[in-house]
Protein backbone atom coordinates (compact mmCIF):
# COMPACT_ATOMS: atom_id res chain seq x y z
CA UNK A 1 0.00 0.00 0.00
CA UNK A 2 1.29 3.43 -1.08
CA UNK A 3 2.22 6.41 1.48
CA UNK A 4 -0.06 9.37 1.17
CA UNK A 5 1.68 12.78 0.35
CA UNK A 6 0.53 14.11 3.72
CA UNK A 7 1.28 11.05 5.83
CA UNK A 8 5.34 11.18 3.96
CA UNK A 9 5.15 14.80 4.88
CA UNK A 10 4.43 14.17 8.52
CA UNK A 11 6.88 11.09 8.36
CA UNK A 12 9.76 14.08 7.17
CA UNK A 13 8.60 16.44 9.79
CA UNK A 14 8.40 13.82 12.59
CA UNK A 15 12.30 12.74 11.21
CA UNK A 16 13.32 16.41 11.08
CA UNK A 17 12.03 17.24 14.41
CA UNK A 18 14.48 14.00 15.68
CA UNK A 19 17.40 15.56 14.00
CA UNK A 20 17.45 18.44 15.29
CA UNK A 21 17.31 16.98 19.25
CA UNK A 22 20.05 14.91 18.53
CA UNK A 23 23.41 14.78 18.86
CA UNK A 24 24.48 11.80 17.19
CA UNK A 25 22.34 9.24 14.78
CA UNK A 26 23.46 5.70 14.39
CA UNK A 27 21.58 3.77 11.27
CA UNK A 28 21.39 0.21 11.82
CA UNK A 29 20.01 -2.56 9.72
CA UNK A 30 17.66 -4.31 11.23
CA UNK A 31 16.89 -6.92 9.38
CA UNK A 32 15.47 -10.36 10.70
CA UNK A 33 14.62 -8.69 13.96
CA UNK A 34 10.90 -9.04 15.52
CA UNK A 35 8.67 -6.54 16.51
CA UNK A 36 8.48 -7.57 20.24
CA UNK A 37 12.90 -7.17 20.07
CA UNK A 38 12.82 -3.81 18.51
CA UNK A 39 9.99 -2.68 20.52
CA UNK A 40 12.00 -3.95 23.73
CA UNK A 41 14.74 -2.12 22.44
CA UNK A 42 13.04 1.22 22.32
CA UNK A 43 11.98 0.19 25.90
CA UNK A 44 15.11 0.16 27.18
CA UNK A 45 16.54 3.44 25.05
CA UNK A 46 13.47 5.55 26.72
CA UNK A 47 15.29 5.77 30.25
CA UNK A 48 17.82 7.51 28.03
CA UNK A 49 15.71 9.91 25.96
CA UNK A 50 16.71 7.89 23.11
CA UNK A 51 14.02 6.52 20.04
CA UNK A 52 14.37 4.58 17.77
CA UNK A 53 12.28 4.80 14.30
CA UNK A 54 12.32 2.40 11.18
CA UNK A 55 12.53 5.10 8.60
CA UNK A 56 11.84 4.62 4.82
CA UNK A 57 15.57 5.62 3.68
CA UNK A 58 14.12 7.99 0.74
CA UNK A 59 12.16 10.11 3.41
CA UNK A 60 15.06 10.22 5.89
CA UNK A 61 17.33 11.81 2.94
CA UNK A 62 14.81 14.46 2.73
CA UNK A 63 14.89 14.97 6.23
CA UNK A 64 18.61 15.13 6.79
CA UNK A 65 18.50 17.19 3.31
CA UNK A 66 16.33 19.83 5.05
CA UNK A 67 17.85 19.81 8.53
CA UNK A 68 21.12 20.60 6.47
CA UNK A 69 22.73 17.73 7.99
CA UNK A 70 24.90 15.35 5.67
CA UNK A 71 23.56 12.39 3.70
CA UNK A 72 25.25 8.99 4.48
CA UNK A 73 24.37 7.14 1.33
CA UNK A 74 26.12 4.35 1.68
CA UNK A 75 24.37 3.68 5.35
CA UNK A 76 20.91 4.18 3.91
CA UNK A 77 20.46 0.69 1.73
CA UNK A 78 18.22 -1.93 3.07
CA UNK A 79 15.74 -2.01 5.94
CA UNK A 80 17.01 0.92 8.19
CA UNK A 81 16.30 1.54 11.62
CA UNK A 82 17.43 4.86 13.37
CA UNK A 83 18.55 5.50 17.05
CA UNK A 84 18.06 9.43 17.58
CA UNK A 85 21.29 9.99 20.66
CA UNK A 86 20.30 13.19 22.94
CA UNK A 87 22.77 15.43 24.71
CA UNK A 88 24.56 12.59 26.51
CA UNK A 89 25.16 11.12 23.53
CA UNK A 90 27.83 8.63 25.41
CA UNK A 91 25.63 7.00 28.00
CA UNK A 92 23.07 6.51 25.43
CA UNK A 93 25.32 5.29 23.35
CA UNK A 94 26.31 2.63 25.78
CA UNK A 95 23.35 1.63 26.53
CA UNK A 96 21.64 1.08 22.75
CA UNK A 97 24.80 -1.06 22.04
CA UNK A 98 24.57 -3.05 25.67
CA UNK A 99 20.84 -3.64 24.81
CA UNK A 100 21.65 -5.03 21.26
CA UNK A 101 24.19 -7.36 21.77
CA UNK A 102 20.66 -9.26 23.11
CA UNK A 103 19.84 -8.75 19.42
CA UNK A 104 21.67 -10.47 17.27
CA UNK A 105 20.20 -9.62 13.62
CA UNK A 106 20.12 -5.68 14.97
CA UNK A 107 23.30 -4.48 13.59
CA UNK A 108 25.02 -0.75 13.51
CA UNK A 109 25.64 0.62 9.52
CA UNK A 110 27.11 4.11 10.69
CA UNK A 111 26.39 7.11 12.64
CA UNK A 112 26.58 11.33 11.97
CA UNK A 113 27.99 12.98 15.64
CA UNK A 114 27.86 16.55 14.89
CA UNK A 115 27.73 16.72 11.42
CA UNK A 116 30.45 13.96 10.70
CA UNK A 117 29.63 11.27 8.83
CA UNK A 118 30.89 7.83 10.63
CA UNK A 119 31.26 4.24 9.54
CA UNK A 120 30.35 1.12 11.61
CA UNK A 121 33.51 0.91 13.55
CA UNK A 122 33.56 4.46 14.39
CA UNK A 123 30.06 4.63 15.35
CA UNK A 124 30.69 1.71 17.76
CA UNK A 125 33.38 3.79 19.44
CA UNK A 126 30.75 6.42 20.53
CA UNK A 127 30.13 4.02 23.61
CA UNK A 128 33.78 4.40 24.87
CA UNK A 129 33.42 8.79 24.85
CA UNK A 130 32.81 9.88 28.39
CA UNK A 131 29.53 10.53 29.67
CA UNK A 132 28.17 14.12 30.55
CA UNK A 133 28.53 13.54 34.15
CA UNK A 134 31.87 12.39 33.71
CA UNK A 135 32.66 15.15 31.84
CA UNK A 136 31.60 17.72 34.41
CA UNK A 137 32.87 15.56 36.84
CA UNK A 138 36.41 16.26 35.40
CA UNK A 139 35.68 20.01 34.32
CA UNK A 140 35.12 20.79 38.10
CA UNK A 141 38.10 18.94 39.13
CA UNK A 142 39.98 21.22 36.90
CA UNK A 143 38.19 24.33 38.23
CA UNK A 144 38.62 23.33 41.96
CA UNK A 145 42.44 22.60 42.05
CA UNK A 146 43.62 26.17 41.27
CA UNK A 147 40.93 27.20 44.31
CA UNK A 148 42.41 25.00 46.36
CA UNK A 149 45.85 25.54 45.86
CA UNK A 150 45.20 29.15 46.22
CA UNK A 151 43.68 27.68 50.05
CA UNK A 152 46.69 26.15 50.58
CA UNK A 153 48.83 28.76 49.37
CA UNK A 154 47.32 31.23 51.50
CA UNK A 155 46.57 29.09 54.51
CA UNK A 156 50.33 28.19 54.71
CA UNK A 157 52.06 31.40 55.82
CA UNK A 158 49.22 31.57 58.47
CA UNK A 159 49.83 27.90 59.77
CA UNK A 160 53.69 28.87 59.90
CA UNK A 161 53.16 31.61 62.10
CA UNK A 162 50.66 29.20 64.58
CA UNK A 163 53.70 26.84 64.67
CA UNK A 164 56.61 29.57 65.05
CA UNK A 165 53.87 30.93 68.09
CA UNK A 166 53.05 27.25 69.31
CA UNK A 167 56.66 26.22 69.84
CA UNK A 168 57.97 28.62 72.82
CA UNK A 169 54.95 28.44 74.40
CA UNK A 170 54.90 24.41 74.57
CA UNK A 171 58.33 24.73 75.74
CA UNK A 172 57.57 27.17 78.17
CA UNK A 173 54.40 24.83 79.30
CA UNK A 174 56.75 21.86 79.50
CA UNK A 175 59.49 23.49 81.96
CA UNK A 176 57.00 24.55 84.04
CA UNK A 177 55.30 21.03 84.09
CA UNK A 178 58.84 19.64 84.81
CA UNK A 179 59.52 22.30 88.15
CA UNK A 180 55.56 21.75 89.20
CA UNK A 181 56.64 17.78 89.08
CA UNK A 182 59.51 18.26 91.49
CA UNK A 183 58.01 20.48 93.23
CA UNK A 184 55.44 17.68 93.99
CA UNK A 185 58.14 14.94 94.19
CA UNK A 186 60.27 16.54 97.02
CA UNK A 187 57.08 17.46 99.14
CA UNK A 188 55.87 14.27 98.95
Amino acid sequence: MAITKSKKEQLIDAYIEQLTKSRAIVFSDYRGTSVQKIQKLRGQMRDYDTSIMVVKNTLIKIALERADMPIPEEHLTGPTAVVFLPDDTAAAAKALFEAAREVDSFSVKGAILEGQVLDADAAKELRNLPSRADVLGQLLGALQAPASELVRTLEAPASELYRTLQAPLRELALTIQSYADKGAQASA
